[in-house]
């Protein structure tokens, strides 16, 4: 039995209750507050209609520029004041700051410096919950989101809120990865879909919240304050109730705390599993440092008959674990591998460099050191980079229609279906199927609304409906992808893979303020078509990963890759 199916077969023992909810809480409250920070600045820093304050009566706008004032025949001069229409917001960080004409450029900068801060925090996040933990990454971003959160709404200084955001965006993305990925790892595998749309709803319900909180608070301060108050309950509460994920402790072979952590489960969830001895034996870890082995294949062992068994058969089921030092001999090494995948009678994994273990640059490398993760990385980091592009740049276009609120909205409302209807349809058809199409369609929306925008047939009610249901659409395949990423990495390199990811996707978030700045509304339609379309092509480059259980090395991912080969020679040999 592999070290993964073991614990998969505990976690699904467990079940679902008081112990697993508590995995949850962290992304629960982690993302309420990365939709404030990612959309905010359409509500926070918009630069409303302006005019220059001419400063005395000799003085006129020069050329009906609202940038520059003249007194009768001399040179003109730069304006230094302005009065702005207040009619939709009453007070935002362009209008406090005067972020118009010369410093005009410094206005996309708050949006742009706090996705250049996730990137670095993506990496710190990777390397934070690979080498001390899942948990002590959430505690630390959550720590320092408060305390950045602190600066950026009481600064009475430009320079010093943009550090706000860049140091915001580095805390947020720290805790991210790390809280989806403490409460997947804990799922079964039968409700990791549903738990995955679950999971991200609280993203969509907060997009509507905030916009109804914007529409009642004009300022920006006070409606930054109502908007991020879930990052204080994450402090107080969530990181508090969280054991540390059992996988990753697995994999560091700290074999006693798993247990532990497993044990508390079972009291929380009222459930039994078998003795310690006998659960340590059923998870068979894999460490850097240990090795165990198991002198008696459990593969008959039924845990759900372990809980009524009597104390004799209970001695003749225990397998007896040993701790010993790993061989130092590559060859050994890999001659035990062998021997325990082909005979099955040892569960023995020795973590290598291509798990990541290693100098602090090992994790990195892990990722493209075999070619089976390059593949795996380098058609994710692009397919993420795409709908990053996509994702964003829809919302950050509100500016083209009569109402930002509304649209604001509607975008939120068009985001809760699209978080919860996959899951069924996910279960049944596979990831790669729903990606892909969700993808495609999406593109092809977009592009039709590009060439209906030279028609007479353009309305804005129905460049509403299109753009409504290509966010349905490039949603729905975010979060399948956001499930489906993790599923394709080992647990050794999915802190480090999941940060690429979302690295990629960031930086794919640095591009549309300057796509709605720099070019017209066809030219960025079809920008956003053509790379929606391109990521729906190139999904189907990967394995599918539908009710496959969470792999832990990488040396599972090439038996698993190396498997499907096999049977898929097999039944083409088998064609008549």
């Amino acid at each position: 039995m592999n070290s993964h199916q073991g614990l998969d077969d505990v976690l699904q023992q467990l079940g679902v209750g008081p112990w697993t909810f508590c995995f949850f809480t962290p992304y629960f409250l982690v993302s309420p507050v990365l939709a404030v920070f990612l959309i905010g600045s359409e509500f926070m820093n918009p630069v409303p209609n302006f005019t220059c304050n001419v400063s005395n009566t000799s003085y006129t706008s020069f050329n009906g520029s609202e940038c520059v004032m003249v007194e009768e025949e001399r040179v003109p001069v730069p304006c230094t004041s302005w009065t702005y229409d207040t009619s939709v917001f009453h007070s935002t960080i362009a209008m406090e700051w005067d972020l118009v004409c010369k410093r005009e450029p410094l206005a996309p900068l708050y949006q742009t410096l706090y996705t250049l801060g996730c990137l670095l925090g993506f990496v710190v996040s990777a390397y934070t919950a690979h080498r001390f933990g899942r948990r002590w990454a959430v505690r630390m971003g959550a720590l320092g989101t408060t305390l950045g959160m602190v600066v950026l709404l009481t600064t009475p200084w430009l320079n010093l809120l943009l550090v706000s955001r860049f140091f915001l965006g580095v805390t947020t993305a720290t805790m991210i990865s790390p809280s989806f990925m403490i409460g997947m790892e804990v799922c079964v595998p039968r409700l990791r879909p549903t738990v995955g749309v679950v999971l991200a709803l609280p993203y969509a319900l907060m997009m509507i919240v905030f916009t109804v909180l914007a529409y009642f608070i004009r300022d920006w301060r006070p409606l930054h304050a109502a908007a991020t108050f879930p990052s204080l309950l994450l402090l107080l509460l969530a990181v508090y109730l969280v054991d540390e994920s059992p996988r990753w402790l697995l994999v560091h072979g700290r074999v006693h705390e798993t247990v532990k952590v497993l044990q508390r489960g079972a009291r929380l969830n009222k459930v039994m599993l078998p003795e310690t001895t006998i659960l340590t034996a059923i998870i068979s870890p894999t460490s850097e440092n240990y090795r165990v082995t198991v002198d008696k294949p459990l593969e008959g062992v039924n845990l759900l008959s372990m809980q009524t068994v009597t104390r004799e058969k209970q001695e003749n089921l225990q397998s007896t674990c040993t701790l010993a030092e790993p061989d130092h001999d590559p060859k050994s090494a890999e001659q035990d591998d062998s021997d325990s995948i082909c005979s099955g009678e040892l569960a023995t994994i020795v973590l290598g460099a291509e798990d990541g273990l290693g100098s602090w640059w090992a994790g990195p490398a892990g990722l493209v050191r075999t070619s089976c993760m390059r593949k795996i990385m380098c058609v994710l980091c692009i397919m993420w980079f795409l709908q990053g592009v996509v994702y964003l740049g829809l919302p950050l276009n509100s500016d083209v229609f009569s109402s930002p609120y509304l649209y604001m909205a509607l975008l939120g409302v068009v985001e809760v279906p699209a978080y919860s209807l996959p899951a069924p349809i996910t279960q049944r058809l596979g990831r790669r199927p729903v990606i892909s199409s969700c993808f495609v369609t999406c593109g092809i929306l977009l592009l039709l609304l590009l060439v209906l925008t030279f028609t007479t047939f353009y309305h804005e009610w129905i460049s509403l409906m299109l753009v409504l249901l290509s966010y349905l659409l490039v949603c729905t395949s975010y979060q399948v992808n956001y499930l489906f990423a993790p599923e394709l990495l080992p647990t050794t390199l999915r802190p480090w893979g999941t940060a690429a990811c979302l690295i990629a996707a960031h930086l794919g978030f640095c591009v549309p303020p300057f796509l709605t700045n720099y070019l017209t509304e066809e030219q960025t339609l079809l920008v956003f078509g053509l790379c929606a379309v391109l990521a729906g092509m190139l999904v189907f480059l990967l394995p599918e990963t539908n009710g496959q259980p969470l792999l832990e090395t990488v040396a599972d991912l090439r038996e698993r890759l190396s498997h499907k080969k096999l049977n898929t020679t097999a039944e083409d040999i088998n064609k008549p």
